[in-house]
């Protein structure tokens, strides 16, 4: 196929100086550019903002069909185009040619159209100016450009937007960039915005290919160039001034510090500077920045980091993982297929229970990029529902190649890089709230911090809040409550530790104890005029009620399963929820065994099973009940 993608140059100029006059022209250039695409064969199968997207069946249709749509636009448009294989799913194209088609597209100006070799080498009798081999905007190696010349349409056009034209040393990218395009223009935004944005998040977010991206899209903003800054090999903070000062071909000046050579040489140039992987040298690298945003007014910063420098002028931008909810289409999905396609040219998702595999891995990967693009590689030699039924072993699964960054090697090299940064009681608390399988409030993670020499829970607090800083557990809002949770290849990662430290089965009987122990309040609170709070409470804690109860009934701890199965089952009887009722009857055996007080109450609550059809049983507890309370 043969791709065509169009863009308008200057929109947003135009856009903000004359909306109405901006919005009747983008409606005659649509009629412009459908019209043409269709008189050659073409089907416009999707708009890009100010701009379409269309296939081919033949490379010659497409040429001629934009040198049509450019001898009659008014509008500057650029124009690329690019022949390869693709495939067709949910109304929208997906391969590495329609990345290729949007770069060459980008290299070039309004009223120009350029082609990729792909499609020049299948033409004939067209005029084509050979440009050259260019490297483009997140293609790993270069490509032939070439222009096309026809009657009517302009030739000078200044020289092309590529990465050869530009001061600086950023490179183009081994692999695709594959969605987040929202995040791509937002991230824009901050960076024009703001003289410091700090991407923070989990490590294997794809923080630093964002970064990068956002950067390759902003580099005609800066004529002196966007530089990028590895930080993660330094291992002394005192040498990240050098590390910088020397990609920079910056020298020491006398009576200077480097940080301050660094700062003065920077002042009047117009760059923006990429500072990857801060968090280990931290402070050293917030010194650095305060010193170059001090010394000059031109120059930007992009730093990435898993927690924020802590800079006055700073701008935290949180990465978010993938998307996950919109099923096959989903981003994450996306990038998983496009990663699959390089260790397995055909691979696709036509067999439902691949495509259904895929999903699911994507989803209980939390969206995590590195882990995605590992469990990708596993396609050269394993099915994706091979792939899914095995990632309870996701750290000995996610293994990558020996060539990339140690940190990165493997799903356990990128999650124990930020354990590591961590102080010990950051750890330790890590660890202990593992065992919250559905999340945990301030109070449910007093119960398990271990801290029984603090005054108050500002301890807990502050443990907590820096474990969020450090993008290892999420605050969201339920309840009218701060809420946390963790992605869950961090909590598997925070329950091995938890379990080599010797203290899982300590911890796990705190957590138990304390749903237990919430038995009289939550039943209080359902038999008040609150109710529907105590049914809001059941929804949310319902996963750890679940685990609270499987380990106190496994342990035979019969004080602590029993009075979490009681409410429970009251709270899940209203709300048509009969699991924990089930729960009850699994402790009638062993609490008649020895004659437990709660044994009549398990009665009395195992014979609610008549709400779900088993009228007999109830019958049978119901005198079961009778008997023991008599």
């Amino acid at each position: 196929m043969t791709f065509l993608f169009t863009d308008v140059e200057g929109s947003t100029r135009r856009w903000e100086t004359d909306a109405e006059g901006m919005r009747a022209a983008l409606a005659a250039h649509d009629v412009v550019l459908r019209t043409a695409i269709e008189a050659h064969g073409g089907f416009l199968f999707k708009h890009t903002g100010d701009g379409v997207c269309a296939a081919f069946a033949s490379p010659r249709s497409a040429v001629d069909a934009a040198v049509a749509a450019q001898g009659a636009l008014e509008l500057p448009v650029r124009m690329g185009i690019a022949t390869g294989e693709a495939e067709l799913r949910g109304g929208d194209y997906f391969g590495v040619v329609l990345n290729r088609a949007a770069r060459v597209m980008a290299a070039g100006h309004g009223g120009q159209i350029l082609l990729a070799d792909s499609t020049a080498a299948l033409l004939s009798g067209v005029d084509l100016v050979d440009l050259g081999p260019r490297r483009l905007r997140d293609l790993p190696t270069a490509v032939g450009v070439f222009q096309v010349r026809a009657a009517g349409l302009r030739t000078d056009f200044p020289p092309l937007r590529t990465l050869d034209a530009s001061p600086g040393n950023l490179r183009p990218q081994t692999t695709s960039f594959v969605g987040r395009e929202s995040e791509v223009a937002e991230l824009q935004g901050a960076v024009k915005a703001h003289r410091l944005v700090t991407l923070t998040g989990v490590g294997g977010v794809g923080k630093t290919r964002l970064a990068l991206e956002v950067a390759a899209r902003l580099i005609d903003e800066f004529p002196d160039g966007v530089w990028f800054f590895e930080l993660a090999a330094v291992a002394d903070p005192a040498a990240v001034p050098d590390a910088v000062a020397a990609v920079l071909g910056i020298i020491q000046q006398p009576g200077k510090s480097v940080t301050n050579s660094v700062a003065a040489a920077l002042e009047g140039r117009v760059r923006l500077l990429v500072l990857d992987n801060c968090e280990h040298v931290l402070d050293a690298a917030a010194d650095l920045v305060e010193a170059i945003l001090a010394a000059s007014a031109t120059v930007t910063i992009l730093a990435t980091s898993r927690e924020g420098l802590g800079v006055s002028e700073e701008q935290i931008w949180r990465v978010p993982s993938l998307d996950v909810n919109s099923g096959s289409e989903s981003a994450a999905v996306n990038l998983f297929v496009d990663r699959a396609h390089s260790v397995v040219s055909d691979f696709s998702l036509t067999l439902s229970d691949e495509a259904d595999a895929v999903v699911d891995i994507c989803r209980r990967l939390d969206g995590i990029p590195l882990a995605i693009e590992l469990a990708a590689s596993r396609m050269a030699s394993m099915t994706a529902s091979e792939v899914r039924d095995r990632l309870d072993q996701r750290f000995r699964l996610l293994v990558g190649s020996r060539r990339g960054l140690e940190r990165h090697q493997t799903l356990r090299h990128a999650v124990q890089w930020s354990y590591d940064h961590l102080a010990e009681a950051e750890k330790a608390m890590l660890e202990r709230c593992s065992v919250f399988a559905g999340g945990f409030d301030l109070q449910s993670a007093c119960a398990v911090a271990g801290l029984p020499d603090a005054p108050d829970d500002f301890a807990t607090l502050d443990l907590l809040d820096a474990l969020v800083r450090k993008s290892l557990l999420v605050a969201g809002r339920s309840l009218g409550r701060t809420r946390y949770s963790m992605l869950e290849t961090i909590r598997q990662f925070a329950e091995e530790q938890l379990v080599a430290r010797g203290e899982a089965a300590e911890i796990w009987a705190a957590h138990a104890r304390y749903f237990a122990a919430l038995e009289s309040d939550i039943l209080a609170l359902w038999d008040s005029p609150r109710q529907r709070e105590a049914y809001d409470w059941f929804a949310v804690e319902q996963t750890n009620l679940r685990t609270a109860f499987r380990w106190a009934a496994d342990q035979g701890d019969l004080d602590v399963a029993a009075p979490i199965a009681t409410y429970a089952a009251w709270l899940g009887l209203m709300t048509e929820n009969h699991e924990p009722i089930a729960w009850a009857e699994e402790l009638i055996e062993p609490a008649r065994a020895i004659d437990h007080p709660r044994l009549a109450t398990l009665y009395v609550v195992a014979s609610n099973c008549y709400m779900a059809g088993r009228i007999d049983s109830g019958i049978r507890y119901t005198e079961a009940a009778e008997r023991a309370i008599s």
